[in-house]
């Protein structure tokens, strides 16, 4: 929220709760090689000056830091150095690191507390080479004095500041490249709505980053919206969590807060132990520093809210029940059975293929789009052209013969069929004789004309309506276009009355293109000597109709030429 500064609160109890743990965490994480990738979702400045006028106005550090500066002489020598006993202890660790960054550290134990210093700073101070620190700031005024601190000056490149918000940031920044990742999120929780968006965005952040740890500050309040973030976290986080509590006063008010929380998923191993330590030695001092009525509340409380079982048992996959894995079992085989009865009906469809047996020749595939399968034949899958139409269509017109398998003929058909083959139909101008074969006896060695139970059906609109020899086939259900059924013979032939063939309908139509062409050169200006030639040629060319003549030789449908000398 752009409203919340916290330089009204700096040094308060919260940032002395928050900045140890992690301090703590930071150490813990970087004793192993491997880089790892700090990121703070709500940086602030990063550098507070406790005599601001924002500081000066509440002076909450007293109730925080300020009392274990003043007594930092029981971890600190007069150097500013951790003592001896205590050098292994993470708040004297902490304590030196606070007095390094005063302006006036020379002076040793005798320099005041001046400057107190924001999360960016805490973590950018034990980074490594290989290690980054990624800040997100949406205040404007919080980025100015940001870039003004020494977070930027002493960080050497490592500490990358974005105007962004922080949870919108965090999801963008993860996976992160680093094998490792640690986040701090800490926001105002001035709006009800974030602590549902903290929950959000962290259950994704681990469904992106298992293994990241994180570390969520959230406040001790009498109204107990905090109980709403644990239990959103503890309903669908897969992770085991550790919860750090420090109280100062007690939760019967009915507004402020009352205490500091700290959520830590996926800790390190035995940073609870080591910071429980470290908060009991922070107890003792508040309560000496603190009234009367605060010091008796005081208290520091550590508990996981997600052991490492319970998580490890959620991520394990569950047994599958046992009616559901007998039920699966049954489907499988039932797909099983279907599938081998697909594969051995289509096992004999791949033979014929494989054989050539009534079946179209493989389609050669011409895709510029693939120039390497150019060329190539279809697999034994290309679905072949098997229809009884396109059968009876190559029986017809000399084409491969169908399989005998697929179409059957009458008994006392089959051994002439097979020993003799069908004689060529009459042409133009023949008759029909002993040696000749009409389109009767034709059509009579076609597969299917004279079928009989069990056998194959061959549908009647596939005959041929159109003979090779040119006839009309009588019993044919297949109709002439309309154009040749519409046209009826000459009255001086003998077949008057009959609807057109092909052929003599074709000859028909060049006969009146012919005088088609023919009357545009005549209108063409051409001479009159010229035009009665063509008169004359297009009279002796121009016949009506083929047929016979007296003498009983047929007629030519082609127009002559002229005569030689």
């Amino acid at each position: 929220m752009l409203a919340y500064q916290h330089a009204y609160h700096a040094g308060n109890f919260a940032d002395l709760h928050k900045h140890l743990l992690a301090t703590t965490l930071a150490e813990q994480l970087l004793r192993k090689e491997s880089p790892v990738t700090f990121i703070d979702t709500h940086a602030g400045r990063g550098w507070y000056p406790l005599a601001a006028r924002e500081t000066e106005q509440l002076r909450e550090y007293e109730q925080g830091v300020l009392p274990l500066w003043q007594v930092r002489d029981r971890w600190l020598t007069d150097a500013g150095e951790p003592k001896s006993p205590s050098a292994d202890k993470p708040l004297a660790r902490w304590l030196a690191r606070l007095a390094d960054m005063q302006p006036d550290a020379a002076k040793g134990s005798a320099s005041e507390l001046s400057v107190y210093p924001g999360s960016p700073w805490w973590l950018s101070q034990s980074l490594r080479r290989g290690d980054r620190l990624l800040a997100y700031e949406l205040h404007p005024g919080e980025i100015y004095h940001f870039d003004q601190a020494p977070v930027q000056r002493d960080s050497l490149g490592k500490v990358m500041r974005r105007q962004q918000d922080g949870l919108s940031g965090l999801l963008a920044a993860v996976p992160v490249t680093t094998p490792r990742v640690a986040v701090l999120i800490d926001p105002s929780y001035e709006l009800k709505n974030d602590y549902r968006d903290v929950a959000e965005v962290v259950v994704e952040t681990l469904r992106k980053s298992r293994h990241a740890t994180i570390m969520i500050w959230y406040p001790l309040l009498p109204a107990g919206r905090q109980h709403d973030l644990l239990e959103r976290l503890k309903k669908h986080s897969p992770a085991p969590m550790w919860r750090s509590e420090l109280t100062i006063d007690s939760p019967e008010g009915e507004h402020g807060m009352y205490g500091s929380g700290m959520l830590v998923i996926n800790p390190p191993w035995q940073f609870d132990r080591q910071f429980s330590t470290a908060m009991q030695e922070v107890v003792e001092v508040l309560k000496g520093a603190l009234p009367a009525p605060q010091s008796v509340a005081v208290e520091h409380k550590g508990l996981w809210w997600l052991s490492e079982e319970v998580a490890r048992e959620r991520n394990e996959p569950k047994p599958m029940p046992r009616e559901r894995l007998l039920s699966l079992r049954k489907l499988n085989q039932k797909v099983k059975r279907d599938s081998d009865v697909e594969v051995t009906q289509a096992k004999p469809k791949r033979e014929k293929l494989k054989r050539g047996e009534g079946w179209a020749k493989p389609r050669v595939r011409n895709d510029s789009a693939t120039p390497k399968a150019k060329g190539k034949r279809h697999s034994a899958t290309a679905k072949p052209k098997t229809s009884i139409k396109a059968q009876v269509k190559d029986e017809v017109h000399g084409h491969s013969a169908p399989s005998q398998k697929r179409v059957s003929e009458k008994p006392a058909e089959r051994k002439s069929t097979a020993a003799v083959e069908p004689t060529r139909p009459r042409g133009k101008g023949e008759t029909a004789g002993k040696d000749s074969a009409s389109w009767s006896d034709w059509s009579s060695s076609v597969p299917g004309k004279g079928r009989r139970e069990g056998s194959t059906r061959v549908s009647m609109r596939s005959t041929p309506a159109i003979g090779r020899d040119g006839q009309v086939n009588p019993n044919s259900t297949t109709k002439l276009p309309r154009k040749y059924a519409a046209k009826q013979r000459p009255e001086d032939n003998k077949d008057v009355g009959k609807p057109l063939d092909a052929r003599e309908a074709r000859a028909l139509r060049e006969k009146q293109e012919s005088n088609a062409m023919r009357g545009k050169a005549a209108k063409g200006g051409a001479s009159k000597e010229s035009s009665g030639k063509s008169a004359a040629g297009k009279t002796n060319s121009g016949k009506s109709a083929p047929g016979k003549d007296s003498s009983g030789k047929t007629q030519s449908n082609k127009p002559r030429g002229p005569r030689k000398p």
